[in-house]
């Protein structure tokens, strides 16, 4: 199984965050990009939660390490 780290960055002028694979050997694969949610938290407290929820769950069903140590 390859391991790989997440690399999470935020593209402010196109309002997407950006999430890469770093495998070991320092090579790169775009894993997702997503489109950041367009009111603030203060304006949509519920449309933030989710989109937080889903990013968090993205990243955890992705990583093999957390699906070993969860069971997923």
């Amino acid at each position: 199984m390859l391991n790989y780290n997440h690399l999470i960055e935020i593209d402010e002028s196109n309002r997407r965050l950006v999430i890469q694979r770093i495998y070991d050997d320092g090579r790169k694969e775009l894993f997702t990009e997503i489109k950041l949610p367009n009111k603030t938290c203060a304006e949509d407290e519920s449309g933030f939660a989710e989109f937080a929820r889903l990013l968090g769950e993205n990243l955890l069903i992705d990583s093999p390490i957390a699906r070993k140590l969860l069971g997923l």
